[in-house]
């Protein structure tokens, strides 16, 4: 009986969590979108994130220079939880792996062709 009285304390506990994962990210998102930034997040199908330091890919044009494009990575956190030394370190190494390439598309008839392959 004690272990199921523990085992509902933590479901408990992760669902609020989660609820304050989703409340977090959904307040971030908004002030990205209200400040220009277009994002990409990588929930699962359910709504929960992954095990990665990554949970946005926020992309913003720079008004000066239409070519010039802003990448951020970004780590949200909601409720009592805060990032972490290990956490910022882990953030930022994972700018130094961020890979960017570039493709193009045209479609003369019926189909889409790629200059390059898409992976």
């Amino acid at each position: 009986m004690i272990k199921d009285k523990e085992f509902l304390k933590w479901q408990q506990a992760q669902k609020k969590a989660h609820k304050t994962e989703k409340n977090a990210l959904t307040f971030t998102k908004y002030r990205l979108n209200k400040n220009g930034w277009k994002y990409i997040d990588f929930q699962s199908r359910r709504g929960y994130p992954r095990t990665g330091i990554i949970d946005l890919i926020c992309v913003k044009l720079d008004r000066k220079d239409c070519d010039k494009l802003k990448i951020m990575l970004f780590q949200v956190k909601g409720g009592s939880a805060r990032i972490g030394k290990k956490e910022k370190t882990r953030l930022e190494n994972a700018v130094k792996k961020v890979e960017i390439t570039c493709n193009w598309s045209e479609k003369p008839d019926k189909s889409v062709k790629f200059g390059q392959p898409i992976d």
